[in-house]
């Protein structure tokens, strides 16, 4: 905890970046939002999940998706709501979901991510959140991320000990369907780096994701019924 308190004594100054005229990784997001050439990998209960190959990457992309009757909006909130993110994802006792800057238009987020795994390191990243499509032409997406450049001033005195990841970018999609229903999809790309054989980040992807996509659905569902 002490770690995560002084690196929140550190934001406020060392974050003084000049990221806002970040490029967004178009081609990758492209290659997500297309429908094309997706694969199904599995289907239980309605929830499908998919891999995607990306040009010229060893990777694969994964996407998943369900039905529901759900407002989209408040799925919106929730996956905006990066620092309350342990309060509803499971299997979070060593993760760290921390926001680092809020503007009008985006928000940035730190997180840590624990490999429980011996000989391997932890990851750790830095990423931009904003509640849109990715381009103008995209007006189904409700929430684009992509992954930030590495900030040694702020990383450095973090206090965690993590490989840090600078390529990745996801998609939560939001498509209306007969009934009240909406087909709600989580689609990302991340490559986590260091050492760890393609075929165990292909498998840690995909369960992360599924995990992530029920998670934040079951906070969308309980908020809702609140709600009303």
């Amino acid at each position: 905890m002490l770690h995560i308190i002084h690196f929140m004594s550190l934001i406020s100054f060392c974050f003084a970046l000049s990221i806002d005229n970040i490029n967004k990784p178009i081609m990758l997001f492209n290659e997500l939002y297309s429908d094309k050439e997706w694969e199904l990998l599995d289907s239980d209960n309605d929830l499908s999940v998919y891999t995607k190959s990306i040009n010229n990457k060893n990777l694969k992309a994964v996407m998943v998706k369900q039905e529901f009757a759900l407002p989209k909006d408040i799925l919106q909130d929730v996956i905006m709501d990066i620092g309350n993110y342990k309060k509803f994802l499971r299997n979070s006792e060593s993760f760290v979901s921390i926001e680092i800057k809020k503007t009008d238009t985006f928000t940035d987020g730190y997180q840590f991510i624990p490999i429980d795994i011996p000989f391997f390191d932890n990851r750790e990243y830095i990423f931009r959140m904003l509640p849109s499509g990715y381009r103008k032409e995209d007006n189904t997406s409700i929430i684009h991320w992509f992954l930030l450049d590495k900030d040694v001033a702020l990383l450095d005195n973090d206090g965690n000990s993590a490989t840090y990841i600078d390529y990745g970018a996801g998609l939560w999609i939001a498509e209306k369907k007969a009934q009240d229903k909406t087909l709600f999809s989580y689609r990302i790309y991340m490559d986590p780096g260091g050492s760890l054989p393609d075929f165990l980040i292909d498998m840690i992807n995909k369960t992360s994701v599924i995990n992530i996509f029920k998670d934040a659905i079951s906070e969308a569902q309980k908020r809702h019924s609140k709600s009303h």
